[in-house]
């Protein structure tokens, strides 16, 4: 009942909000225009010529209006389109179309949007409907949301491969109050499937039902001796699998009181704590985490379950400042409700160190070393044991990844005549596999990559060269292998700076065992033109030639993109007087002057606000609401007659810019993370998904029907269970086929700088789609974990679509078998 009443008086508040929205002081509208439009669009095409199972043409559209009115109101409008298929039952909209209009503190969402109001409970999940959040002045901040959370898609008998799925509503609010010394939230979301959505039988092997949902979560942070800062949420899901089951519901759960229990219900909860505590000129961090079994809402798209974590971290800079050290230790293990034959335990550490002991020099280092334990236990050495120390270590299993890298910076050179960098890089990747204490077969591998890079530049004439070699050496079980190649390019500047050109080739070769295996040359264009400072086009073309022993391949990816950006429209443009017109083309605009952190930003109004222009145009990619944020402050700027009030609005203009720019290099950064963390993950998982399809197809290739033609079995029962085989064998190499294209995708993506992510294509498409949310996370300054998983939750839809979409039917690797 209590949670019910506050459900009612956050609907009435946001009525009231709405209606407060309306009222605003009438004198506003004589000082600025009425209406003020700005916003962009743009369209990008993508042509493939080559072997991979790739479209040879796909093309991407993308938009955004602002309505700023009266200077008060702002409707930013945004739209994206796509000609690319990713695959059936895709729970994230590719096509879409979402309003964002905001009035002060009232910011609402429109269409095809997502929110994230706990990780517990809703958490990135698209929605088609309405959503708000509600953040004035004062204590209490309010978000709420309603709309639909999934299509109905109808079972067809002729495409078994494509799940059906129950049309799915949802709705939550999340609700936070500041005390003067606590501050307390309190979430609620809930979801339930229509039944009547569906019309045609679903087989039962789909495991295909209706589900209800309900999830609470409770949080709060406050402060202890003046210094320590704690965090602690609690979540409680409780999910009814199928709604048309028979039977009384057990367990009272908090969450379980909003929908209807019946035997199929099962309540599950969450808990995360974390202390902070200032010392020096760093932090100290401690936290917990511990998620049951089973634990998940359908208010995400993946949930990480059945983990127990402690996490401790430090930061401190010593040395003046100029050695900055961050450690890190983690462990976490599962099977908490001791139901499975064996449990995991994993062992994280990490010390990162940063020296710069002047402008010319950096240099860091950093180190991890990742442990995992898998203690499993054979049944029958249990039931035959005769002591409590017998087969203690039989099937213990000991896995050690260690990384290390080291990178070198100088600066040889730099003046406004010439600069001279050299940079050099080594890493290594250390992993071992034991069983029983010892090294097993093929369990262990070594890698060492290492390069060297110089750049020299002539500022004046703006063009840069750069020449690299890198190599690759790797030892594994089955035997060395290295890769050695260089790499040259250049970059220069065209008239007066609107034309960007890049040019770069590489070659490498690979030996395995001392044997050439194959030689790959590549080179790359790239141009971007910018024409009138709202006109932006950009071209690139790969063209990739592999010779090796049994195969040449030659690809060709060209990209062309354009993006159309505008300020302001006028509606009514204001006449002026042609001899007032030509008065003012004979009055000179005055040089301005404007400093901001060290930049000098000089020329008349025009040429600053390009400067300003230019700027933006390089800040990529932006959430839709802050490009219109910055943009509607560039309009300010330009709108304002007077000089001195134009310096006030440049000057929030790059205040507002400075931390977009600073909230971006966070995001690349945790983006980064993300792909490392979940690189780990999977490859702990690729030794057992192997193992199932190996299991699989050995049951397809031992059972008697196995080479036997359907007309010509007797026994037809024994054919139809042959069938069943045969489709669970074909299931599981799908799952091993996709996983494989996605690991080799978070790997590459994980050995990306953070600087550079965005440039894999790939990346580029999932931060188009997502950026909106983990920025709003970023800004709430929400912990670097709850981001990071934020975004692996994303992550690992989009990457299985593409997976479905890319991989092909060739054999699959079997790398753990005894061959």
């Amino acid at each position: 009942m209590i949670l019910k009443k506050l459900l009612f008086n956050t609907t009435l508040l946001l009525i009231s909000a709405f209606g407060f929205s309306q009222n605003f002081n009438v004198q506003e509208l004589g000082k600025a225009k009425l209406v003020n439009v700005s916003g962009g669009a743009s369209a990008s095409s993508v042509f493939y010529s080559g072997n991979a199972a790739r479209d040879p043409f796909s093309f991407f559209l993308n938009g955004n209006i602002n309505l700023n009115i009266a200077g008060l109101y702002n409707l930013p409008f945004s739209f994206s389109y796509t000609n690319q298929k990713f695959g059936y039952g895709k729970p994230v909209l590719m096509n879409r179309l979402s309003i964002h209009p905001s009035y002060k503190w009232i910011t609402g969402h429109i269409g095809d949007v997502s929110m994230t109001f706990s990780p517990y409970t809703l958490s990135g999940h698209q929605f088609s409907g309405v959503g708000v959040d509600l953040t004035p002045q004062g204590n209490f901040k309010v978000s709420a949301m309603y709309g639909r959370l999934l299509k109905s898609s109808e079972y067809n008998i002729a495409y078994p491969d494509i799940v059906p799925t129950y049309k799915r509503l949802g709705y939550g609010f999340k609700t936070s109050y500041a005390f003067e010394k606590i501050n307390l939230g309190l979430t609620f979301f809930r979801a339930k499937d229509e039944a009547s959505s569906l019309s045609n039988p679903i087989p039962f092997g789909l495991g295909v039902a209706p589900k209800e949902n309900a999830a609470i979560s409770i949080e709060s942070s406050f402060k202890l001796l003046k210094k320590l800062q704690v965090f602690a949420e609690y979540a409680n899901s409780s999910i009814t699998e199928d709604t048309r089951a028979e039977g009384n519901g057990k367990g009272s759960s908090l969450s379980s009181l909003f929908l209807n229990k019946n035997s199929t219900t099962s309540s599950h909860d969450a808990f995360k704590g974390q202390l902070t505590y200032p010392a020096g000129k760093g932090t100290l961090g401690l936290g917990y985490e511990r998620i049951d079994p089973n634990y998940r809402t359908l208010g995400g798209y993946y949930f990480n379950n059945d983990l127990e974590n402690i996490t401790v971290n430090a930061t401190q800079n010593i040395l003046k400042d100029k050695v900055s050290l961050a450690l890190n230790l983690g462990l976490q293990k599962d099977n908490l409700d001791k139901q499975k034959q064996s449990q995991m335990k994993r062992l994280v550490s990490s010390i990162n160190a940063d020296y710069r002991p002047n402008e010319k020099l950096n240099l860091s280092v950093n180190y991890s070393n990742f442990q995992s334990y898998t203690n499993s236990r054979n049944q029958f050495d249990y039931i035959n044991q005769t002591s409590d120390y017998e087969y203690l270590d039989t099937l213990n299993f000991r896995q050690v990844n260690q990384n290390a890298s080291l990178n070198i910076n100088y600066l040889l050179k730099n003046d406004k005549h010439l600069k001279r960098a050299l940079s050099a890089n080594f890493s290594m990747q250390d992993a071992i596999n034991q069983q029983e204490g010892r090294t097993i077969e093929g369990g262990a591998s070594t890698y060492y990559n290492s390069g060297v890079s110089y750049m020299i530049g002539y500022p004046e004439k703006d063009m840069n060269f750069t020449g690299s070699i890198n190599n690759t050496y790797g030892n594994t079980g089955s035997g060395n292998s290295f890769i050695i190649g260089p790499t040259i390019g250049a970059s220069k500047l065209f008239f007066d700076k609107k034309l960007t050109a890049n040019a770069s080739t590489s070659y490498n070769t690979s030996y395995a065992n001392g044997d050439k295996q194959n030689d790959i040359l590549n080179f790359r264009l790239n141009g971007s033109y910018i024409y009138l400072q709202n006109h932006n086009f950009n071209m690139g073309v790969i063209s990739l030639f592999s010779n090796s022993a049994s195969q040449k391949n030659n690809d060709l990816t060209a990209t062309l993109s354009y993006t159309y950006s505008f300020d302001k429209i006028k509606l009514r443009p204001k006449r002026v007087p042609e001899t007032e017109a030509a008065t003012e083309k004979k009055t000179a605009d005055p040089v301005l002057k404007i400093n901001f952190k060290d930049q000098l930003f000089e020329g008349t109004r025009d040429q600053i606000i390009a400067q300003l222009k230019e700027k933006q145009s390089v800040l990529h990619p932006l959430p839709t609401e802050s490009t219109a944020s910055l943009e509607h402050l560039i309009t300010l700027a330009s709108l304002t007659p007077d000089d001195k009030d134009l310096k006030e609005k440049v000057l929030d203009y790059l205040d507002a810019y400075s931390t977009e720019k600073e909230t971006l290099e966070k995001y690349n950064n945790y983006f980064v993370e993300a792909f490392q963390k979940l690189e780990t993950d999977m490859k702990q998982r690729d030794e057992s998904l192997e193992n199932v399809y190996v299991a699989t197809l050995g049951r397809v290739n031992g059972h008697p029907m196995h080479g036997v033609n359907e007309a010509d079995a007797a026994n037809k029962n024994s054919y139809n269970s042959y069938l069943k085989l045969v489709e669970r064998s074909d299931n599981s190499r799908n799952q091993l086929k996709n996983h494989r294209w996605m690991l080799n995708e978070m790997a590459l993506a994980a050995k990306t700088p953070a600087k550079e992510i965005q440039q894999n294509e790939n990346a580029a498409a999932f931060s188009e789609q997502t950026i909106d949310g983990i920025f709003k996370l970023i800004k709430e300054k929400k912990n670097a974990a709850e981001i990071v998983n934020a975004i692996e939750i994303k992550i690992i839809p989009f990457y299985h679509d593409l997976a479905i979409k890319n991989t092909s039917n060739d054999e699959i690797d079997l790398k753990y078998i005894q061959k």
